[in-house]
């Protein structure tokens, strides 16, 4: 029973160290991005010249991009985005290509796998939350598990957040398929 026990706060200990690692990654230097033309673009990013702007993407702690406004809900957001890992597949330096950008998304279109297109308003984004391989983004696979278990508050937060991020620009982008 100790072993076990042991065994099993050793792994509870790396998945939490592994999560805190994936949140702490540094910000991209310099990414390329797709125009949408066959081009590339190269940004590079600058933290004195975004730390005078309230919708700077310069990212916050943990690499996570801070909220575009004052809003408490979208910062309680932002927490709850850490805690919960969203950051170790979006807007991660690592992983980034692999999963969409949020930042920029609230308002705009989103073309899903389907074909179709959707507004990413907030039933859109509590969908995405709750039942996320539902409409999933074009180029990307189903891989999301749901939050689904979130109390209303906590998906409302998250959804403040992202919509803070909507004067952002994406970092990561991906070409749809």
């Amino acid at each position: 029973m100790n072993n076990t026990l042991r065994q099993l706060g050793l792994a509870l200990g790396i998945v939490s160290l592994t999560a805190l690692l994936a949140s702490c990654a540094p910000p991209p230097q310099n990414q390329s991005t797709s125009t949408g033309s066959g081009e590339t673009k190269s940004t590079e990013s600058s933290t004195a010249s975004s730390s005078t702007s309230s919708t700077s993407s310069a990212p916050s702690s943990g690499g996570v991009p801070a909220p575009g406004n004052d809003d408490p809900e979208a910062k309680k957001g932002m927490i709850l985005f850490v805690q919960q890992g969203c950051n170790a597949c979006h807007m991660n330096p690592a992983s980034g290509k692999d999963y969409p950008d949020l930042r920029g998304l609230y308002g705009s279109k989103v073309k899903l796998a389907d074909g179709s297109e959707v507004v990413a308003d907030e039933a859109y984004l509590k969908e995405s939350i709750v039942d996320p391989n539902k409409k999933v983004v074009a180029g990307y696979t189903p891989s999301m598990a749901s939050y689904s278990y979130l109390k209303e508050e906590q998906i409302n937060q998250l959804i403040a957040y992202i919509k803070s991020l909507k004067d952002q620009q994406p970092v990561y982008t991906k070409e749809a398929k």
